[in-house]
């Protein structure tokens, strides 16, 4: 008989132990090595936070396990409760026993309960937690720049090191920029103390009258075995409120091309190239007929409504657009059978009013994964509709349908788990 029930202190080995030999990426080297975790675990577990540990027991033995993140997310501009799903591991002995579908099960159902609407993880494979209802979040671009690909502004006098004196007004930075980007979470503990108590990594901010409007988190990282002089900086976070902070931080990175080849960002932000005077990367790659490559991509965070009746009920003071009109969704839902079914929402003026029963004036089959994106602004109804993603009553509505959730901005999230 399989129980998922929290970990306690005495399983704590065995899940670092069942977590190592799933990630072999970072697998510790020594016994050493298994104990520090488990000692950096002991500390998360003794500590009231947002991180709770569960294992799958069988007969008392661990055989999977997982973290939940009790999360809280700007969606269009109202922070939502969202709970995240990471570290989810099978002991080796146990793999194609449908471990780990009992604990994503679990998961979900851990959050319905406590009124969530809203869930979201970081797959170790796409397609497989696709085909759980999860739909695919907003991708990420890589780049890898020259440093003078940096605009150059000419000023950059409010810039200081930030040090860990400076740790609540970093996260009160980075909370004033969340509240104002749908997609990022809210940080309600020290969220940068690890960056700002490092040497080796670096933190910036733009300071203002004790107040910081931007920062930016990076390392140095040499770019061969072989020459010391040469390095390239990878930045981890940039944040900023106002236009003049992001200038500042720009021209700092634009300042440091006589000892930096080159620059690396990671980021959702699609519009990103246009800051940038030359966003090439160092591949010299054409894409035919004539197209520079600038970045990688890839698709990563994965959002999914657990509760379509609870999401739209929760979503009550946003605006769809200003259309007025009623849908009925046909969820299909084949992993989490409780969410699945008919939907009728009476969209008046925009705003959304579950009316279960109505006369919907537009009916729309759509799968759970799909419905999640769509909804949080990722992806187009247009597209889904001529990629065969959803149906609608009647082609006519289609470009209804599109309007009613067109965003002009997709959710960025910075926050890894």
């Amino acid at each position: 008989m399989r129980e998922i029930k929290k970990i306690q202190s005495h399983h704590l080995n065995e899940m670092v132990t069942i977590e190592q030999q799933a990630y072999t990426a970072r697998q510790a080297e020594t016994y050493d090595d298994i104990d520090q975790i488990v000692e950096k675990y002991q500390k998360e577990v003794d500590k009231e936070n947002n991180i709770h540990y569960y294992g799958a027991f069988e007969h008392d033995k661990l055989v999977g396990s997982m973290k939940l993140y009790d999360f809280k997310m700007n969606v269009f501009g109202h922070f939502f409760p969202l709970g995240g799903l990471g570290s989810v591991a099978v002991d080796l002995l146990h793999k194609k026993e449908k471990v780990a579908k009992d604990i994503v099960t679990y998961f979900l159902n851990h959050y319905d309960e406590q009124d969530y609407s809203l869930t979201a993880l970081y797959p170790f494979r796409p397609d497989f937690y696709y085909k759980m209802g999860f739909g695919y979040g907003t991708k990420k671009d890589q780049y890898k720049v020259v440093p003078d690909a940096f605009p150059d502004f000419g000023n950059k006098q409010d810039l200081t090191y930030l040090t860990e004196e400076d740790s609540q007004a970093v996260v009160n930075c980075y909370n004033e920029y969340a509240s104002k980007h749908h997609g990022f979470f809210y940080a309600d503990d020290p969220h940068f103390d690890a960056y700002l108590k490092s040497f080796k990594t670096k933190v910036i901010g733009v300071k203002k009258n004790g107040k910081i409007t931007g920062f930016s988190v990076f390392t140095f990282n040499r770019e061969s075995e072989n020459n010391v002089l040469s390095n390239n900086i990878h930045i981890h976070q940039l944040i900023y409120n106002e236009p003049n902070a992001l200038q500042q931080i720009s021209t700092f990175f634009h300042s440091q091309k006589d000892q930096v080849n080159r620059i690396m960002i990671s980021t959702q932000d699609l519009d990103f190239h246009y800051l940038l005077d030359d966003a090439r990367n160092d591949s010299n790659n054409l894409i035919p007929p004539v197209f520079h490559e600038t970045n990688k991509s890839g698709i990563g965070i994965m959002y999914r409504i657990i509760n379509v009746k609870r999401f739209f009920q929760q979503l009550g003071k946003h605006h769809f657009n200003r259309v007025s009109t009623t849908v009925t969704f046909n969820v299909r839902d084949s992993f989490y059978k409780k969410n699945e079914g008919p939907v009728t929402v009476s969209f008046n003026n925009g705003k959304p009013f579950v009316t279960q029963g109505a006369k919907a004036q537009i009916t729309i089959d759509i799968d759970i994964s799909d419905l999640s994106s769509l909804v949080l602004g990722i992806v187009d109804f247009k597209k889904l509709y001529m990629y065969g993603r959803a149906k609608v009553s009647d082609e006519q509505y289609v470009d209804d349908v599109n309007l009613l959730f067109h965003t002009t901005e997709s959710p960025i999230c910075t926050t890894g788990f």
